[in-house]
Parts: C-alpha cells; structure tokens; sequence
C-alpha cells in the first residue's frame, strides 16, 4: 500500500487514501495549461492552499496570507529528493525525503 506524505514544511500528514491528499502541480496550470502535468508536489488538503504563486491571478494560489510559501524548486540529492521553498518574507526552507 502506497503512503503518500505532506511535502509542507513542519506538516506530518500522512495516508494510504489517495482521496485523502491533493497533487499541487509545480508550474501552475493556470499559467501553462499542458507543460509539466506530472510533475505534483503531494500535500494535505490544509496546506495545499497555503502555496502562493505570485504569477497566479486566479483561485487558491494567488491569494498571499502570512502563513504561504513559495515553491523554488525540487532537487535529486544522494539520498532522495529535496524541496525548496521560502516564505513571503523570503526565508528559505528546505524539507529533504529520502527515496
């Protein structure tokens, strides 16, 4: 059975439910309708509508609040995979996953 796992920064969600976890896609579909569709970040429904992108001028994701992060990125490391983001001030934060 595949557990799926919030990606956000502090969160320990976790489920078997594939029902139970939103798929944010890193390059906004609103911005690039058939670019990337794979390529989604698992999180859990609460934090899902926390990601901010400054591009977006539409729905959930451009709404800044104090709690958003931005997604900068996820890198392949020897062990896993690490996710980027920084927050609306501009602090960095960093959640590694091993594969």
């Amino acid at each position: 059975m595949k557990l799926y796992i919030c990606h956000f920064p502090g969160c320990e969600y976790s489920t078997t439910n594939r029902n139970k976890i939103d798929f944010h896609h890193i390059i906004p579909r609103e911005l690039w309708p058939r670019l990337n569709q794979n390529v989604t970040l698992p999180l859990c429904p609460t934090h899902h509508r926390l990601i901010y992108h400054p591009e977006c001028k539409y729905g959930a994701h451009s709404i800044k609040s104090d709690e958003s992060l931005i997604i900068d990125g996820i890198y392949k490391t020897t062990k896993g995979y690490s996710v980027i983001f920084h927050d609306i001030y501009g602090h960095e934060i960093i959640r590694d996953f091993d594969k």
